[in-house]
C-alpha cells in the first residue's frame, strides 16, 4: 500500500505540475490593441504630470544641509570620542589623587547659605 502511495507521489507529483503550468501558461490572457494603448496613454499622463518639484529636486537645489542616517551616525561617533577624551584628560589631571574620576561635574544652585553668628 504505501509502495503505491510513494508511486503516485514520485509520478504524479511533477505530471501535476506540468499540468498546472501547461493550463497557466494556456488561459494567460493577452492584453488587446485598445488596452495596450490605454496603457501607454495612461502612462504617458503620468510621466507629463507635474505635481510640483520632486524630493530630490527640493534636496539638491536646497542651501539646507541634508541629515542622512550615515550623518547621524558620524556626529553620535564624534560625541562618543570627545566624551572619551574629556574622561581621558580628567584622569590624567587627577592621576595622583585618590577620589575616582568623575565624567560630570556637580553644581549646586541656589544663594549661598547664611552663616549664624560668626559660625
Amino acid at each position: 500500500m504505501t509502495e503505491i502511495l510513494w508511486l503516485l507521489i514520485v509520478i504524479g507529483g511533477p505530471i501535476l505540475i506540468a499540468v498546472l503550468l501547461a493550463y497557466a501558461m494556456l488561459n494567460r490572457r493577452k492584453r488587446s490593441t485598445g488596452e495596450a494603448a490605454a496603457q501607454r496613454s495612461a502612462t504617458r499622463q503620468l510621466y507629463e504630470e507635474k505635481e510640483g518639484p520632486s524630493p530630490l529636486d527640493k534636496a539638491v537645489k536646497s542651501d539646507e544641509p541634508r541629515e542622512t542616517p550615515a550623518t547621524r551616525s558620524f556626529r553620535a561617533e564624534q560625541a562618543r570620542a570627545n566624551a572619551d577624551e574629556e574622561l581621558e584628560e580628567g584622569l590624567e589631571d587627577t592621576f595622583p589623587a585618590s577620589d575616582p574620576v568623575s565624567a560630570t561635574s556637580t553644581t549646586t544652585t541656589g544663594a549661598p547659605k547664611q552663616r549664624r553668628n560668626g559660625q
